[in-house]
């Protein structure tokens, strides 16, 4: 809870004050809370007021907990007295201080589906505050205007009375003097942004160059020091020489040149390169993105949980992810560097073991998370292509493939005024194909898994494989040689193409909806896309020419990819719908990007379509295939896509299968319509 108090009343206020207002319970040391609700830039403000009693606190509220969370989505105060942003402002938070505004200027918003006249000043704070993506979710805000019935006296004066409660239980008050705006990260950046421009070295001469090298370093690959740094979270301090800095503002700096500075950084670069004479290889020093990545994508995100409280209990493909992105001399460290983050139950099973190769090492990590955790979910990350020759059913800890950007419960990657950063997965609705089962398994000699679940279809046709991030090639496309689609006309097997394009998640990993359908609009080539975006305003779409090939290359691989008696391509417009949203065409289009990685389009002998595994990384026989069959097996949460081996089966690795990841096929197995079987995995 945060309290920003505001010196002015609600000026003309339309709705009825008994309506919008119910009595607060004294006793109960009841106040009001503003949540901002999420829009689009240009929509009108719209809140919610919520009743709560101060009583009713709990631990998890504590203030550090609070002042932890709230900075971890602003400029922290180490970073405001920065010299060169004090020209710019100051996001200090202080206590006692108020937001002045003309009374005279006012604007609409909405306070639980009413309208509502407030000043101007207060407005435009709710609007930034919105933009950033702040007081929509855990936190919630205190406004004196809104929070109180300004016409109910009594009610006016016991608030008034309960100011130093709500001051103290408040983790900071804000300071927002005239424009609020000019105090926002975004705005801060983008002015921050525009002075480099003109000055590269208002920051000091050779700074890009000395972070720079730090980031060079390979510090930030050595897994040891991953583990150290996630044990650690804000509690950890970087040392350089004589130079410190807390982790957390190290983290939130990388995350404002990702964010806003990261086309500028390279000017800024180049310029202290040429002033020092230092040439790499004939060319200018380029800037190590792979470690600003890891800090950025990887480790900043693991810290921010760790301020919330889930220290050392990441997940199997958290702990992946970060074996992926880091280095281990003794490969089998890639599991043991990082016991002391799995969840208790699986760390208790593992003790390091040096005897053992590392394959079994890496069978042993798969068999006791299944064990612990009762689920065959690490099946998902499986499959017989790494290096480490595992059996299929095992994560190879060693595999390059393993990436959490391609995961449904990861963020995206698009504009933060669309997407406020979310640093936990709580609106993520996970997938359910196996529904509430528990696996029934056995680990058999010679490294042979024995599970149960059922066959639900054979894959019949695969659109283009990918060749690394960067390309897919047509000539591998296999249309199917009939497909009856299952979901019947064709505008509802369009609707189960967007959503499989998307494998039927939004941004926040909630389920995708009617509105996504405007990446059925989104033109097949950015020469195409430019003018439209231009017109409507779409900026940062409109700056997506370096990026859009992956949208622009999947199509042109898979356009004649048959769909019974249509092609791929004839399911796509050519035109944005003058209806359709910037939020909703934004979110179609990173949305896909993130579903689309080591994914390959494919559909079932029964007319499903979904999603296949695609080792991008891998030769041209190691691959799905078509004939591979598609399962659910109980205790996993997404089918799969397996391979008969003799008198057993290989891992292939999750597959998408649009109308099967709810429980669907699980109804149709109590009904009888699929048989029960029990497979070896080797």
């Amino acid at each position: 809870m945060f309290r920003n108090s505001i010196e002015f009343e609600l000026l003309n206020s339309l709705p009825s004050k008994a309506r919008l207002y119910q009595p607060l319970i004294v006793e109960e040391d009841q106040i009001r809370l503003v949540r901002i609700l999420p829009g689009l830039e240009s929509s009108d403000v719209r809140c919610r007021l919520e009743t709560v009693s101060l009583k009713e606190r709990t631990a998890r509220l504590n203030k550090s907990w609070l002042i932890k969370s709230w900075m971890q989505t602003r400029l922290t105060p180490a970073l405001a007295t920065f010299q060169p942003l004090k020209l710019i402002g100051s996001t200090q938070p202080s206590k006692n201080l108020h937001l002045w505004g003309d009374k005279s200027e006012t604007k609409g918003i909405f306070v639980n589906n009413q309208p509502m006249r407030v000043t101007a000043n207060l407005e435009r704070a709710l609007r930034n505050f919105r933009g950033t993506g702040e007081f929509s979710d855990h936190f919630r805000l205190w406004v004196d205007a809104l929070s109180i019935n300004q016409d109910d006296m009594e009610e006016r004066a016991s608030q008034v009375q309960k100011m130093a409660e709500i001051y103290g239980h408040a983790t900071m008050a804000l300071k927002l003097v005239e424009d609020l705006a000019t105090f926002q990260t975004h705005s801060l950046a983008s002015e921050l942004e525009e002075m480099l421009r003109h000055d590269p070295k208002i920051v000091g001469s050779m700074k890009w160059l000395g972070l720079h090298e730090l980031m060079n370093r390979q510090y930030w690959y050595r897994l040891w020091i991953v583990q150290e740094i996630v044990m650690g979270g804000d509690r950890v301090w970087l040392r350089c020489g004589d130079a410190v800095l807390d982790w957390s503002t190290f983290c939130f700096g990388i995350g404002v040149l990702q964010e806003h500075l990261w086309v500028i950084k390279d000017q800024c670069l180049r310029n202290d390169t040429h002033a020092a004479s230092i040439l790499a290889n004939g060319g200018m020093v380029a800037w190590s993105t792979s470690s600003l990545h890891t800090v950025y994508r990887d480790l900043s995100r693991v810290r921010s949980q760790d301020s919330a409280g889930d220290l050392n209990h990441l997940s199997f493909e958290r702990l992946l992810d970060l074996a992926c992105r880091s280095d281990a001399l003794d490969a089998r460290d890639k599991v043991y560097a990082l016991i002391g983050l799995m969840p208790p139950p699986v760390a208790d099973l593992l003790r390091p073991d040096y005897s053992l190769p590392r394959a079994q090492v890496y069978t042993r990590a798969t068999t006791a998370i299944t064990q612990a955790l009762e689920s065959l979910d690490p099946l998902r990350e499986a499959n017989p292509w790494g290096p480490t020759d595992c059996p299929s059913w095992v994560a190879d800890w060693l595999w390059r493939g393993h990436d959490h950007l391609t995961r449904m419960d990861a963020p995206t990657w698009g504009p933060r005024y669309l997407f406020g950063w979310k640093f936990d997965n709580s609106d993520h609705v996970p997938y359910s194909a196996s529904g509430n089962t528990k696996p029934t398994v056995r680990f058999l000699d010679h490294g042979v898994l024995e599970c149960q679940g059922f066959v639900v279809d054979a894959i019949s046709g695969l659109s283009a494989r990918g060749v690394e991030y960067f390309s897919w090639d047509h000539d591998t496309v296999v249309s199917p040689n009939s497909f009856v689609s299952v979901y019947g006309s064709y505008e509802a097997t369009a609707k189960a193409i967007y959503r499989t394009l998307l494998a039927d998640r939004d941004a926040y990993g909630k389920r995708s909806a009617v509105r996504h359908r405007a990446l059925l609009q989104l033109p097949s080539t950015f020469d195409l896309a430019e003018p439209q975006f231009l017109d409507r305003g779409r900026k940062w779409l409109a700056g997506q020419e370096v990026y859009y090939f992956r949208w622009e290359l999947f199509r042109r691989a898979n356009q004649d990819f048959r769909l019974g008696e249509d092609f791929f391509h004839d399911f796509f417009e050519i035109e944005i719908a003058p209806e359709a949203s910037e939020y909703d065409v934004t979110e179609a289009y990173v949305c896909f990007d993130r579903s689309s990685k080591k994914k390959r389009l494919m559909t079932t002998e029964s007319g499903y379509i979904g999603w296949a595994p695609d080792n991008i990384y891998g030769g041209p026989h190691e691959q799905t295939q078509i004939g591979d069959l598609v399962v659910i097996l109980f205790g996993c949460t997404t089918s799969l896509v397996i391979r008969p081996y003799g008198e057993r089966y290989q891992v292939l690795g999750e597959a998408y299968v649009h109308g099967m990841m709810d429980g669907e096929a699980m109804e149709d197995f109590k009904l009888g319509r699929y048989k029960l079987s029990t497979f070896e995995f080797c």
